[in-house]
């Protein structure tokens, strides 16, 4: 079993928000992030997206989720790399918040992991950010939602790249069951080329949306 895994709730607390830089992703290459490699396919509802997922998977078997704190891997090209520890904490903290109001209630996000619970890791990688004028908590402080963090970080640093990667396991077993891959974050889900927080927001709920929905669907609950 994983070594992330064999901890919990006590490893949970003890990560920290990671700003790195990120060897470049191509196809065919392993991630700096993911601990997992498995081969993937084309996203059918996802342009430019991968995925895998456990064959057989039995999707029903989970009915809540445990998140790693989402981790920020700034680009070695970055023409700016000075996001600090506040920064981090002030956008990993707004794009949960999207995530638990998408699936909660129906999905429950939870602190400790059990029988029947998801556990995700989740990172943007190769972020590309321009320079910034002064510190994002000059305009809001840690804890606002994602809204209010996205406004005040337009206003710090402009966001010129960035990839999603997202891995799943058995919060039990530590067996993985699934990977995603997202390297066209610029494309919200509504089909907008939108390069910005806002589409990365975008994409976050168009994840935690179709997962509720597959979720409740498997589980034979209807998806609101």
């Amino acid at each position: 079993m994983k070594t992330h895994l064999t901890a919990f709730p006590a490893l949970l607390l003890a990560l920290a928000m990671v700003v790195a830089p990120s060897s470049v992703f191509a196809a065919g290459q392993g991630s700096e992030f993911l601990d997992i490699h498995p081969a993937l396919k084309p996203d059918a509802d996802r342009p430019g997206a991968q995925l895998w997922e456990k064959p057989g998977l039995n999707r029903a078997k989970y009915t809540k989720v445990m998140f790693e704190p989402l981790s920020i891997f700034v680009d070695p090209d970055s023409e700016y790399k000075g996001l600090n520890s506040d920064d981090v904490k002030t956008l990993a903290a707004g794009f949960r918040d999207v995530i638990v109001r998408t699936l909660e209630p129906e999905i429950p996000v939870v602190e400790v992991a059990g029988s029947g619970v998801l556990y995700v890791r989740a990172a943007l990688t190769h972020v590309k950010l321009k320079k910034a004028k002064r510190g994002l908590l000059g305009y809001t402080p840690i804890g606002l939602l994602v809204t209010a963090a996205q406004d005040a970080a337009g206003k710090r640093v402009s966001l010129q790249g960035a990839s999603l990667e997202l891995e799943a396991y058995d919060a039990t077993t530590g067996e993985p069951v699934g990977v995603i891959i997202d390297r066209h974050l610029e494309t919200s889900a509504s089909g907008k080329e939108e390069l910005s927080w806002k589409g990365i927001e975008d994409v976050f709920k168009f994840y935690a949306s179709r997962f509720k929905s597959r979720m409740l669907s498997a589980q034979g609950k209807p998806a609101n």
